[in-house]
């Protein structure tokens, strides 16, 4: 655990106070690497002390405003003050499958085993590989809470399968899968659009509010517990590869919009949800033609400044390179890269890279989450080289950083 000096927090608490493999597990660390950076605001850390293998209990659960405003203050402080470390853990009831490469007790567990810190942000899919049971989300959310409870921040993805090919009948006897026909990789069928979720007259509407019902009702659970959530719906809608990307509509955002609106009030209105922070999470375009079948900017698809709370993309690159970055910067609001990880996937990657790269050419980032790892590829911070220099790092704001959690 880092100790912050009152310098560095003392902005921190006033806003507070008013708004109340096979992946190998990562070598380990041979030299401390030093900034370049000249440093405006140095906090000071102590050496973490001896890691212990669960949570230690808090008694205080972060308020949404609270969130909001914490991360808003790194993503528009003049000098930089640091950036939160998250990682996804994996889906649904699959984080607590300890036997599996992206479970809480490998990327999470191991993560504080190896280092000393648990993660400020951890993050898990509603839905991917297929749908998850009520029971099955619950299970997940279990781990959420305490999570939460222990002083972290709870990040929820949702990729949905396609409703037109999977209409939630019986997801227990038939959940689908990332291979089949109803992938969320899959397209549209033809003559059908996006808008047809929305109509009440067509059959995948009541698909699709299914769907809806049995994530708000996880997210209900969340919310009764007094869990935060950053939720992040449908992401990198920018691009060509899921049903709801660009293909469905290349030449016309307005479709993607009026879904995440229409999901945006449902949620907020009809289930009575305000402890989502929405989040609008495009891909990185990589730097390809914006003009192509492939990416749009990552603007082009948003939804507006009513309903969005912070930005936070998409980023696979090595260099930690976010090419989006200026277009990002002119959206006004907090930013964040909320699914990061490396090309290369070996496993001999360097994460302790990205906080120098985040200081010195990317001030307003205020969290990054990493992906969770699969048997052939290491994106997680544990299945890759050197994360216990990156958490050590004073700017790293880990768990017991967040300021609702220092005494």
């Amino acid at each position: 655990m880092k100790k912050n000096n009152l310098f560095l927090w003392a902005g921190v608490l006033l806003i507070i106070l008013l708004g109340f493999t096979a992946c190998a597990t990562a070598s380990k660390p041979t030299a401390t690497q030093a900034s370049t950076m000249p440093q405006t605001i140095t906090p000071s850390r102590t050496i973490a002390p001896e890691p212990t293998s669960t949570p230690t209990p808090k008694y205080f659960l972060a308020q949404r405003v609270q969130v909001v405003d914490y991360i808003a203050l790194l993503s528009n402080a003049a000098a930089f003050r640091g950036t939160i470390s998250g990682q996804i853990a994996g889906s649904a009831d699959e984080i607590i499958n300890g036997t599996w490469y992206h479970g809480y007790r490998s990327m999470i567990e191991d993560l504080h085993t190896e280092t000393g810190e648990w993660p400020g942000i951890l993050g898990e899919e509603y839905e991917w590989g297929h749908s998850f049971t009520p029971a099955q989300l619950s299970d997940s959310n279990k781990v959420l809470i305490d999570y939460a409870r222990a002083g972290g921040i709870i990040m929820v993805t949702l990729t949905p399968l396609n409703p037109w090919l999977h209409d939630e009948s019986d997801i227990a006897a038939t959940p689908g899968s990332w291979e089949g026909p109803e992938s969320a990789l899959s397209a549209v069928p033809a003559g059908a659009g996006l808008d047809d979720l929305l109509d009440t007259a067509k059959s995948v509407h009541a698909a699709w509010m299914r769907k809806l019902d049995r994530i708000a009702g996880a997210l209900q659970e969340l919310r009764d517990a007094g869990v935060v959530v950053l939720f992040r719906p449908m992401q990198e809608m920018n691009a060509s590869w899921y049903w709801w990307g660009i293909s469905s509509h290349l030449s016309d955002p307005g479709p993607y919009v009026r879904v995440y609106r229409a999901m945006h009030d449902y949620f907020t209105n009809e289930k009575g949800l305000d402890n989502l922070i929405w989040v609008y999470s495009p891909s990185s375009t990589h730097g390809e033609d914006t003009r192509s079948k492939r990416y749009r900017t990552v603007d082009w698809n948003y939804p507006g400044d009513d309903i969005v709370d912070i930005i936070a993309g998409t980023n696979y690159e090595d260099d930690m390179s976010i090419v989006d970055y200026a277009v990002y910067a002119t959206m006004g609001k907090p930013l964040g890269i909320a699914e990061y990880g490396p090309v290369d996937v070996s496993g001999n990657w360097d994460t302790s890279q990205i906080i120098q790269r985040i200081r010195k050419d990317y001030p307003r980032i205020a969290f990054f989450v990493f992906m969770n790892s699969y048997p052939s590829s290491c994106w997680s911070l544990i299945t890759n080289r050197n994360a216990s220099i990156l958490l050590a790092d004073p700017f790293v704001i880990n768990r017991d950083d967040l300021p609702w959690n220092v005494r």
